[in-house]
């Protein structure tokens, strides 16, 4: 091999003719050799100090010394939650990262709001008032449904969304859109192979797959996917509305569909689906399985609290967990939650509850997202480097590879992939005890 070659000639030119010269010892250290060390280090000193990195205003909500982003995030108390100071746990977030050293000596100046989730009208103001009126350089939080489009396709404005996004939303983005969640096109094709190979899914079962009609994409996915697999599916239906009554009563017409064309299983195409087969199946008493490869937005507790449905329906549901229950990793603060969770309890005085399963707070996932998206905003920006832009924010994003998210066991980045989370999908199942879904059991 030629590399240890320059090891062997380097004594040479640190010495030179020590060796070659016959120099006795005692000459050479009499020799001036070691006179060129001081002045290669008062040189490195030189250009160090002749060559600081100067911070500017680079861009919108980027000036010498901080950085502006919103945090946003949905009233749930008008659904009856209780989310404990959304504000404190992104501003102790960003409070972390600040007495970290900063983005590259910058700090995170930190605004929050938060936003009505039914209808459009409140999250349009609010982008208007977070771009025109703040000028802020990234927004932080839960955008439901289009709402990134707003800063990310007409405001050039940067987005990083703990809630699930689309392939669609993301080719209509011009500034970087960065989600927490997988992207779920990318994972229809592992989805039903994991059913498949579990055995919840076999060739020639029959099969009803119900999805929203905003997510039809989606939803043709998994009926092309189910198809090649030797799958019948003998019907496919889509809610249109939003309306809890009108939705109601158009998911009752669609089950009873569902039981008069044979079907064996239920199958949901989006994350919406558990909600309306938690609904039906009350009301209508079905007792088919339920399988919910997109369970993102089942959230039994609130299903139970604010829809006022009973959850046993959900056990004889089959879910594919991918984000780990963070209850079970706090213990050994695995992911980073233990740190996330005491830091906050720490500043604000507010008790997480850990423990979902009981009547305290729904506190515990929103601390943790807040973590999260500071986490990946904050990682994307430092490799940004000084020169901070939008620009160079999405040129970091599609070259900064692995990232540690807290509370993902696996997270990346890259060219063409702006979702981060890796974590593999294993199957799961309703814990009624815990309210939650959990992988492994029956």
């Amino acid at each position: 091999m030629s590399t240890p070659a320059p090891e062997t000639e380097e004594p040479a030119t640190e010495e030179p003719g020590t060796e070659d010269q016959g120099v006795e010892p005692s000459q050479a250290e009499d020799a001036p050799s070691e006179t060129p060390e001081p002045v290669a280090e008062e040189q490195a000193s030189v250009e160090e100090t002749a060559t600081p990195v100067v911070l500017t205003a680079t861009d919108t909500g980027v000036t010498a010394e901080t950085i502006k982003i919103a945090a946003t995030f949905p009233d749930l108390s008008v659904l009856g939650r209780d989310n404990g100071d959304l504000e404190a746990k992104f501003q102790v977030a960003v409070d972390a990262v600040n007495q970290s050293g900063g983005i590259n000596g910058r700090q995170i100046d930190l605004i929050f709001s938060t936003y009505v989730p039914m209808g459009e009208a409140d999250a349009e103001a609010l982008c208007v008032r977070n771009v025109e009126d703040e000028g802020v350089f990234a927004v932080v939080g839960i955008l439901l449904r289009e709402m990134p489009l707003c800063y990310t396709e007409f405001n050039d404005t940067i987005v990083i969304n703990a809630f699930e996004s689309t392939a669609e939303l993301f080719e209509r983005s011009v500034a970087p859109l960065i989600s927490t969640n997988p992207l779920p096109e990318r994972l229809v094709e592992v989805n039903v192979d994991t059913l498949v190979d579990s055995g919840h899914l076999a060739p020639g079962m029959r099969i009803a797959v119900h999805g929203l009609a905003t997510r039809e994409d989606l939803h043709n996915r998994y009926l092309q996917a189910l198809d090649s697999r030797g799958v019948e599916v003998v019907a496919h239906t889509l809610r249109t509305t939003f309306d809890v009554l009108a939705a109601e009563s158009e998911v009752d017409i669609f089950a009873e569909r569902w039981l008069a064309n044979g079907a064996e299983a239920v199958l949901g195409s989006s994350p919406e689906s558990g909600l309306d087969f938690v609904g039906a199946y009350e009301r209508r008493g079905i007792d088919l399985p339920m399988l919910l490869p997109e369970n993102t937005h089942v959230v039994p507790s609130l299903i139970r609290d604010s829809f006022g449905y009973s959850l046993a329906p959900l056990e004889l549901a089959v879910v594919l967990v991918r984000d780990v229950d963070p209850a079970s990793l706090y213990p050994e603060n695995i992911a980073g939650v233990a740190d996330c969770l005491d830091r906050f309890e720490s500043a604000s005085g507010e008790v997480v509850n850990i423990d979902q399963a009981d009547d305290g707070p729904d506190n515990l996932v929103p601390t943790l997202l807040a973590c999260q998206v500071i986490d990946v905003f904050a990682a994307v920006a430092r490799a940004a480097g000084p020169e901070l832009t939008t620009e160079s924010f999405a040129a970091a994003a599609e070259s900064i590879g692995p990232i540690e998210v807290t509370g993902l066991v696996a997270g990346s980045l890259g060219a063409g992939k702006f979702d981060v989370s890796d974590a593999p999908a294993m199957v799961g199942f309703f814990d009624p005890e815990a309210l939650v879904f959990t992988a492994g059991g029956s």
